[in-house]
């Protein structure tokens, strides 16, 4: 058995499918599913971008980008025409490139333009920090401004783990996406690049709350992290609200013990604000549309908007008259409790 299933794992005929979680509506299945844009299911290459393993993230903003590293060689099994990865490793590579490539049609069906970010980097375990190095996580992040995914595997036993859970792979493209609507170019530095300002900290709830909002439009799923973990406090569906706690303060930041500025909580009240829009309208689609005509008509305020209120004031301003910009006024009054001054609406 040991020599034919290293014969199998050799052997040089494509395959015409790979092993990879794949998202239905009872939940997540691993079975084979068909892959267009990976080109090499070998080495992980193709029109998405090539995966790359180990190397470094050197440099910061403008300067950072993606150093060393090796073509990732994937072990598997070819049995019926489907690679069969032969290790755990495996799975989650196909996973993340197939969910990546399932958001990349949807927002292409939607009239949404993703060509400029890519091909682009993945980079697969990387050493990121003198942490990470040592302790990689289950998880995945986008590099603003150096283009590039980083995939951190080996993290905790999950029955889905994050790597593999399309939410998570949808929310990593909408940081790429929010930068190309923002900048018109991926490899451009972010607007601000200090995240210890007033600026910075709401720009890095928004990146958030974008993110959020394209995973949970184009699944349909208030709660697409639930396969993987339980994180009641980035459910969009619930009483996330702002209030003056969440509010970005540089001098609170500074303060405290361990300054580094937590953008969740108030990119969960954005996201909640789109999911609200997305239910009273019945329209995730309209929705969608709604958050990049928002995101496109903010841009240019964006490096001067401090309060978030100018983003709030765009997306009104997007919205079509009548039940939709009805709802978005209603979702952000709701939400966000008159704490902001936002135009646009009564």
């Amino acid at each position: 058995m040991p020599v034919l299933t290293l014969l199998l794992a050799c052997t040089s005929e494509a395959p015409d499918a790979v092993l990879a979680y794949v998202r239905g509506d009872d939940g997540y299945v691993i079975e084979p599913r068909s892959l267009p844009e990976l080109e090499d299911p070998r080495t992980v290459k193709g029109t998405l971008g090539d995966m790359r393993h180990g190397g470094r993230i050197v440099g910061v903003g403008e300067n950072e980008h993606y150093s060393g590293g090796r073509a990732l060689s994937v072990q598997y099994a070819l049995r019926e025409g489907v690679a069969v990865p032969l290790d755990q490793d495996g799975i989650l590579v196909y996973s993340f490139y197939g969910h990546l490539a399932d958001a990349v049609r949807a927002l292409d069906d939607r009239g949404v333009d993703t060509t400029p970010i890519f091909p682009l980097v993945l980079a697969w375990n990387p050493a990121v920090s003198p942490l990470l190095e040592l302790s990689p996580a289950d998880n995945a992040a986008y590099a603003i401004g150096a283009n590039l995914f980083l995939l951190l595997p080996d993290g905790d036993d999950r029955d889905v783990p994050l790597l593999a859970n399309a939410g998570v792979v949808t929310h990593e493209l909408g940081h790429a996406l929010l930068h190309l609507l923002m900048l018109g170019d991926p490899l451009l530095a972010p607007i601000v690049t200090d995240g210890t300002t007033e600026a910075g900290m709401w720009q890095a709830s928004l990146h958030e709350g974008f993110a959020d909002s394209l995973a949970v439009l184009l699944l349909d799923d208030p709660r697409f992290l639930d396969p993987s973990i339980a994180m009641p406090a980035r459910d969009v569906d619930s009483n996330a609200l702002l209030t003056s706690a969440l509010l970005p303060d540089p001098e609170v930041l500074a303060e405290s013990v361990l300054p580094i500025y937590d953008p969740y909580p108030l990119g969960t009240v954005f996201a909640s604000l789109v999911w609200d829009i997305r239910l009273t309208t019945d329209d995730p689609e309209g929705t969608l549309d709604l958050l990049v005509r928002g995101v496109q008509a903010w841009a240019p305020e964006a490096a001067d908007d401090v309060e978030g209120g100018a983003f709030l004031t765009a997306l009104a301003s997007a919205a079509s008259p009548g039940p939709q910009h009805d709802a978005v006024c209603d979702a952000i009054d709701a939400r966000m409790g008159g704490l902001l001054l936002v135009g646009g609406c009564p």
